[in-house]
C-alpha cells in the first residue's frame, strides 16, 4: 500500500478524545488501526494505548460484526434501573481494578 493512498477517519468521541481509523503497513501485511487520541497541549491529535489493529482482509468482518452489535442493541428492550439495581451497578464499578 502506497503512503499516499492511506485513509484516515476520525470519530469525535467527547471534546477530549477522538477515535481515529487509519491505514498501515507492517512487514508486508495492510492493517488497520482503531485508536483513541486525545487532545495534547498544542492542541492536535495524540494516540493513546487505546486501540486495535486489524489486517485489513479482516475489516469487512469486522464491519459486520459491529452492525449485529449494533442492531441487536437497537432490538433489545431497555428498562430503567431499579435504585436497587442502579446501587448494585455502583458497587461492581468500584469493585474493579483501576488500570494502570
Amino acid at each position: 500500500m502506497s503512503e499516499d493512498k492511506k485513509f484516515k477517519s476520525v470519530f469525535v468521541k467527547n471534546e477530549r478524545e477522538s477515535i481515529v481509523l487509519s491505514e498501515s503497513e507492517y512487514k508486508g501485511f495492510d492493517l488497520i488501526d482503531i485508536r483513541t487520541f486525545y487532545v495534547d497541549a498544542a492542541g492536535e491529535l495524540a494516540p493513546t494505548r487505546k486501540g486495535i489493529t486489524i489486517r485489513a482482509e479482516k475489516l469487512d468482518a469486522f464491519v459486520n460484526t459491529l452492525s449485529a452489535f449494533a442492531q441487536a442493541i437497537a432490538e433489545k428492550d431497555v428498562e430503567e434501573p431499579s435504585e436497587a439495581e442502579d446501587g448494585e451497578y455502583d458497587e461492581f464499578v468500584k469493585s474493579l481494578p483501576l488500570e494502570a
